[in-house]
């Protein structure tokens, strides 16, 4: 079997390695702990084509962070979905069309006027069971004419789009709206001001730069839609069903109008606010913008309108026979007011502070409510024991870290060495230790001088080898006293012996005791 060079005498004992392994278990504990306490105040990294203030792309909010605390406000991460939490002066919530906005437990819905599948549609689907590969290709490529047909299109000229005319289409697709998350947004705001951005872009990473852009298009108007139902109530309701728990959902699809100039070139517009209302009363220029979006509904207020009318941003009101918002909430149609692409143009970004100064006069602290955009730290488990009551658990690890590291470090005396202790191990040696302390405390020390001094005479005697002599061993101790010419006389201390009467003369005898074995024995 062939030996590794540096184990040429094989392996340490493994007890020396337990020093080291109690110090790798306490230190990984203490990161652990370290780690579940302060990930969730991190903050996320930053990401690409994410329309929210981690993104760096052209349709990221990271540059408004930037403005925001150059103008000295002071800006902060909302990560945290529930329970108590710190209001700001204005909270800012960045739609994308992200998992969090929309529900994912088993519900129901209210039925939507759908219109009924005609029996041409059964056909057309028993037929497509049978397609060859070749009708696939024909109908991929189809299919992408289709989508550069609506590029092109977009490019080309301005689209306006009905709530109520996408939801009669046949491909009508809307996710259910969350009922905590529309909640949070109208009755339990993290902020006492909210703005709301309405999703505008989808588009895909650059492979030499995932964090640009690249083909950005628009998103399609049932998912603009699908995202603005959180504008209004969203009702939960828990009803029975075949012994199960599911839950009822009832949502509003109110009739918003949503329109886009083309997208094919860049336009500065002249932007002013409404009239009627005394919120906004600054005008300025847009700058250049691409496809610029409006949003109308029955629910909003125009405040800022472009040339043509368009609204821009606008108040979101509650409908009659809905309970009041919590907090005054806006909606911004068009984010590229304030995302990224707002820091080419120094206009543009005056305009978005004039925005935010005039819906929250007397803000200081701006929240970006991330919980919106898949970023909440709940859906974290090491998040969830980083919070009441679950705190309790790393803390009883740090505890219990505490008490490993002064079990490992503290001692009672000096180390065991395993090649000088007892054979008979360490109660054998704790029981001498106590009866030594006995005879001390009753004073009778003295008394074992004479037991003392035959088991130094039998130690000299057997490091000399004569353990086994016909002759006595007082007579051996005494003939080795003469032959080696001792000063002292081994009889002479053994008659000594039975005279002690303290501890100091014991320990005097002792060491001339022990000085007469050295004599006899070293030379």
């Amino acid at each position: 079997m062939m030996r590794l060079p540096f184990l040429k005498n094989g392996l340490p004992p493994a007890n020396q390695f337990l020093p080291i392994i109690v110090g790798v278990l306490i230190a990984g504990l203490f990161l652990m702990v370290g780690l579940v306490l302060i990930t969730p105040h991190l903050e996320p990294p930053g990401r690409g084509q994410a329309a929210n203030v981690t993104g760096y792309s052209a349709q990221g909010f990271k540059g408004l962070r930037d403005v925001l605390e150059a103008s000295d406000y002071k800006t902060s991460l909302t990560r945290q979905a529930s329970g108590p939490q710190r209001i700001s002066d204005l909270v800012i919530v960045t739609l994308d069309g992200d998992g969090a906005l929309f529900n994912d437990d088993p519900e129901y819905t209210e039925p939507q006027p759908v219109p009924e599948e005609s029996a041409s549609s059964s056909a057309q689907a028993t037929a497509s069971a049978s397609l060859t590969s070749a009708d696939m290709q024909a109908k991929a490529k189809q299919a992408q004419a289709e989508a550069s047909a609506s590029r092109a299109a977009q490019e080309a000229s301005s689209t306006s789009f009905q709530a109520e005319d996408q939801a009669k289409k046949r491909d009508d697709i809307w996710p259910t709206p969350s009922a905590e998350k529309s909640d949070r947004l109208l009755y339990n705001p993290v902020g006492k001001v909210v703005l709301v951005v309405a999703p505008k872009w989808a588009a895909g990473p650059m492979p030499s730069h995932p964090r640009w852009d690249i083909n950005p298009s628009f998103q399609s108007p049932n998912s603009v839609f699908a995202q603005l139902t959180l504008l209004s109530p969203v009702r939960k309701k828990a009803v029975q069903e075949d012994g199960e728990t599911r839950y009822k959902i009832t949502y509003q699809r109110l009739n918003y109008a949503l329109g886009r100039a083309p997208l094919g070139r860049y336009k500065s517009y002249a932007l002013s606010p409404a009239e009627g209302q005394k919120t906004l009363t600054k005008a300025y220029t847009s700058g250049r913008i691409r496809g610029l979006q409006s949003l109308s509904g029955p629910n909003l207020t125009p405040l800022l309108l472009g040339p043509d009318g368009e609204v821009l941003l606008s108040q979101v009101n509650a409908m009659p026979g809905e309970k009041p918002f919590k907090a005054p909430v806006y909606l911004l149609s068009e984010p590229d007011l304030m995302d990224n692409q707002m820091l080419a143009d120094a206009e543009r970004v005056a305009g978005a502070l004039s925005i935010i100064k005039a819906i929250a006069p007397d803000a200081k602290t701006v929240a970006f409510d991330v919980t919106y955009n898949d970023l909440a730290y709940e859906q974290d488990l090491l998040h969830h024991v980083s919070r009441v009551p679950f705190i309790g658990v790393p803390l009883c690890l740090l505890v219990l870290a505490v008490a490993m590291l002064w079990s490992a470090y503290s001692r009672f005396g000096p180390a065991h060495d395993p090649s000088t202790d007892t054979p008979h191990g360490r109660g054998v040696t704790v029981l001498a230790d106590n009866a030594a302390r006995l005879i001390a405390k009753a004073g009778r020390e003295p008394k074992l001088a004479p037991a003392y001094a035959q088991l130094v005479r039998d130690q000299a005697l057997k490091a000399l080898g004569l353990g086994r002599h016909s002759a006595g061993p007082d007579e051996l101790a005494e003939r080795l006293s003469e032959k080696h010419n001792t000063p002292e006389r081994y009889s002479a201390l053994r008659a000594e012996a039975d005279r002690l009467s303290n501890p100091m003369q014991l320990l005097s005898w002792a060491r001339r005791l022990h000085a007469w074995k050295h004599q006899i024995t070293e030379r």
